[in-house]
């Protein structure tokens, strides 16, 4: 028996014969396969390159149209700016700030896999374009149509976001484009059930808060009878400016540092007593202060401008209840780690 050696050429394509010799060479890993798969075999600069570029045309892209839709509704802006200035809804201007706030502080997990979603985003973004053109038939009186002007630019500008990052960025940024809502004038019969409700609530506080420290107090609807002093809780009273405030903030707050979705919705739950109580302190202590110190203190500067004080109290208990939902957050991430290593070693 006769062992004949044979070398036979293998006919390999030019392409992947280049990258045989770059990775004999020391260029780096053999990579098999089409150009158009690099990325999937691990390729950094290909992967690189396929990530950021995209990321960035979008961006360009969505900043130009953002910037001309500004142009486009710079009257309803203006008319927005000038309506909350004189009205309970101070807040308006802030809204667009925070949700681009929101959005540029979780930014690598937001925009990590963008990409235009053309069907779904042009449906919502003429959705509100409609809503913006056809706003003086809905009217009723100046107010319903700056309702509806402002619904036209809130969903314009989500449909923009959707255009051009798709669903999944969409998704991931749901919080910060749903707070654009708040930008929208709540109509006038949906407030004034709001300011009812913190008028009974902050009455009914106010009064057992009166009894807690000793001072002898009847309540008869939102009128307050003290000794020496009697207290109506009118609608100016109820916080209502200060405690939307609070609501978007505390929203922007669990979307930045909380992780469990029943934290999240217990913190906006309790919103709704720490504004009352909120409101309550407020009562007592300029009632108080009237009756032991100075009746001049019912009409003096922190009656009026003493708001912000309360407010800055209410913030400062929400970011307490954050800090510690942080830290039953981080020990039950903590426990779960040690479950898993303790399975893996058995």
């Amino acid at each position: 028996m006769k062992a004949e050696s044979r070398t036979e050429t293998a006919n390999l394509p030019e392409t992947l014969d280049l990258r045989l010799k770059e990775s004999v060479t020391g260029g780096g890993p053999v990579t098999v396969g089409a150009p158009e798969n690099r990325e999937k075999s691990g390729d950094p600069g290909t992967s690189s390159l396929c990530r950021t570029l995209p990321a960035h045309i979008y961006s360009y892209a969505f900043f130009t149209t953002f910037l001309t839709s500004l142009i486009l509704f710079r009257v309803t802006l203006l008319q927005l700016a000038t309506f909350s200035d004189h009205s309970e809804h101070s807040y308006i201007p802030l809204i667009p700030l925070i949700s681009a706030f929101l959005i540029v502080a979780r930014s690598e997990t937001i925009f990590e896999s963008a990409k235009p979603s053309l069907r779904l985003g042009s449906c919502i973004l003429a959705g509100g374009m409609v809503l913006w053109f056809t706003r003086d038939h809905f009217s009723i009186d100046s107010i319903t149509r700056l309702e509806f002007s402002a619904l036209g630019v809130a969903s314009t500008w989500c449909g923009l976001f959707v255009f051009w990052y798709g669903r999944h960025a969409s998704r991931m940024a749901l919080l910060p484009l749903s707070l654009l809502l708040f930008g929208i004038p709540a109509p006038e019969s949906v407030l004034n059930v709001v300011i009812q409700f913190l008028q009974q609530g902050s009455a009914v506080v106010s009064c057992e808060l009166f009894r807690l420290v000793g001072v002898p107090a009847l309540r008869e609807g939102t009128v307050i009878s003290l000794p020496q002093l009697t207290i109506m809780v009118g609608p100016e009273c109820s916080g209502i400016r200060s405690s939307m405030s609070l609501l978007i903030l505390t929203l922007a707050g669990e979307d930045l540092y909380l992780r469990s979705g029943w934290n999240k919705v217990l913190l906006v739950l309790s919103v709704v007593p720490l504004v009352v109580l909120k409101n309550a302190i407020r009562i007592v202590t300029l009632s108080m202060l009237a009756l032991y110190v100075d009746p001049g203190f019912l009409n003096g500067p922190l009656h009026r401008r003493g708001g912000i004080l309360f407010f800055l109290i209410g913030l400062a208990v929400v970011i307490g209840i954050v800090m510690v939902m942080q830290w039953f957050e981080r020990r039950a991430a903590a426990a779960s780690s040690s479950e898993e290593v303790n399975h893996t070693a058995e």
